[in-house]
This record gives structure tokens, sequence and C-alpha cells, in this order.
């Protein structure tokens, strides 16, 4: 394939993903975007093979259902990093050309990529699936016959789970629940779901680590989108929570009671993650566990904005497709 055909395809897909904004309510129910490196405090080589898995998940994608690079997110290059790390000792990094970077890129392939990249197209396609079921947008019907993938039943047994845990979010969402508790729960299930791939002990401690991540990232979302939501009128589990009555120091309250909560997670993730034989690159999963989880968190906590997300619900995107840009290191 030429890389003029390749860019026109690109070209192509940029516009019609900065359309995806129109298919999104202003909900929760979670899809992903917050486990990141912190850039930082990693080695050059590091950040290369992050890189690399990013580029492995990406190249995967492609190979799956092309326009579905375009809903390539941080949380399943994570994944992909995490099983590989833990399952392999080493990794021999490809080249391609990337159409996107107009260069060539080294990338790896293994399973553990490639299921990354399923996981990735199935949680977009049955998160579209629900927002369609809630709001009869067509659009997002459309959209999941795009993102999608033909040869799913390996995964139905996952797809069964995903599904029931969206439509009880869905209820309680539009029920205006100030269960966060259940709300994060149900998110938690999901992504325990996406990291049960092992088997054994390993397994277990995997999927506790998954579920305490998931918790996370959904009380850390809606932390992140309060005061948006607050402005546009947006359902948030906190506005109930914590009894939302305009008052201008609502956020601070919310802070108080939430920090021990995204700590107690972190805390659990942390301890899971320290059961897992890591064959490899524990630079890279020591800075995102240990510093870049904390960073976001203190970050969010004093009120500052996370760039580099995929957030809550239906929002997954629209941020970053305003912005006319492809999530991408």
């Amino acid at each position: 394939m030429n890389s003029f055909f390749i860019l026109t395809i690109s070209g192509i897909f940029n516009i019609f993903a900065v359309k995806l904004k129109y298919t999104y309510k202003e909900g929760c129910g979670g899809i992903f975007g917050y486990v990141t490196p912190l850039k930082g405090e990693l080695k050059v080589r590091e950040l290369d093979v992050f890189k690399g898995y990013y580029c492995g998940v990406c190249t995967s994608l492609g190979k799956i259902n092309y326009p579905t690079k375009y809903i390539l997110n941080y949380d399943m290059t994570f994944l992909a990093l995490f099983l590989s790390s833990i399952k392999f000792d080493m990794d021999r990094p490809k080249r391609r050309f990337c159409g996107y970077k107009v260069n060539k890129v080294n990338y790896f392939t293994n399973e553990y990529i490639d299921y990354a990249a399923m996981m990735n197209i199935i949680l977009t396609n049955r998160k579209l699936l629900d927002d369609y079921n809630d709001d009869k947008n067509y659009f997002s019907l459309l959209l999941s016959k795009i993102f999608n993938v033909k040869n799913n039943e390996k995964f139905r047994d996952k797809i069964e789970v995903i599904d029931k845990k969206l439509n009880e979010m869905s209820y309680l969402e539009k029920q205006n629940s100030p269960d966060i508790d259940r709300l994060s729960h149900l998110f938690g299930e999901i992504t325990k779901e996406t990291f049960d791939v092992l088997e054994g002990k390993e397994g277990e401690v995997l999927k506790y680590f998954g579920y305490n991540l998931g918790r996370w990232i959904y009380v850390v979302d809606a932390l992140d989108d309060l005061e948006r939501d607050i402005r546009e009128k947006k359902y948030n589990p906190l506005i109930y929570a914590f009894n939302y009555n305009e008052e201008e120091n609502f956020r601070e309250r919310v802070v108080e009671n939430i920090r021990f909560v995204l700590y107690s997670y972190l805390e659990n993730i942390t301890k899971a993650y320290e059961l897992l034989d890591i064959k490899k690159n524990r630079g890279i999963l020591d800075n995102i566990i240990y510093l870049s989880l904390a960073d976001k968190t203190e970050r969010i906590l004093k009120g500052e904005k996370i760039n580099e997300k995929s957030i809550r619900g239906i929002r997954c995107r629209q941020e970053r497709f305003n912005g006319g840009y492809k999530e991408s290191l």
C-alpha cells in the first residue's frame, strides 16, 4: 500500500472522527485513557519501548479493521505492555511505515498485543451499542458497525459480562444515582474482565489489579469532569453523592471526601502489582504504577485538567476530536 493512499485514508478518517462528538451523550460509563507513563521520569529507551507497544496495538488494530486504528487509547497500550511483561522475557521490534507519522516506526507484536487490540474494539463497540439503546442515536449504531470485528465468538463470554455491567450502569445513570460506589464497582467489573487472561493465582491477582484500576479510573474521571458537568448540567455521580446545592466550595468538599477513596484503590493496585512476576519493562511499569497514577490523582485533586485521556462514557473522544488529532505519543 503506497504512502499517498495511506495518507488519503488517514485524512478521511480524521475528518470522519470529528463527527464522532455528535454521537456522544454527556453521561458516564467509561472507556479509558488515564493509564500512561509519567514521561518526564522515563528514560529515552523506555519511552521508545512504550511507543513500540503503542504502535504494536495500532498495527494489530489495522490488521483487524483499519478504521479501528482511530479508537486506540493508552490504557489498551498499558494492557498490552503489562501482559507482555508478565509472560515474555524479550520482544524484538519490527519496522513498518506509518502513514500518520509519515515515517517508519518500530513496533512489537505478540498474542497479548493482539488481545489488547481486540479489547479496544470490543469495548468501544459495546459502548456505542449501549448509547444507541439509550438514545436511539443512529450514528452511534452506524459507528458500532464500523468499529467491530466479525469473528468475536472467542470473546462472547466477555462481551456478555461487559454488556450486563454497561446496562446496569446506564440504568443507574438514568436514575441520577448518587451511588458512586456501585457505579465504580460495575466499571471495575468491566476492567476486571479485560484483565481476565491468565490462569491460577497469577490470573486472580491480575483480575484484582484490573478491578481496582477500573474503580480508580471511574472515580478520578468523575472528579476530573465535575466542574464542567455542573456548568453544563450533565450527570455526574459526585453531584448527587455529595448533595450539590450550588455552593461555591462544592469541589473542595468533594475532594476532602474522595481523596481517601482514590488512594485506597491505588494501594490495592500497588499490592496486586507487587505480587506479580514482572519479567521485563519493570522501569516503565514502576513509572506508571508508582508515579504516574499518583501524579494524575494529585493533579486532579488539585483541579488540574488531564488532557491525555479518553473520558467517561461517550465523551471518551470528544475533547480529542475537537482538537482534530489522533491520540498519539
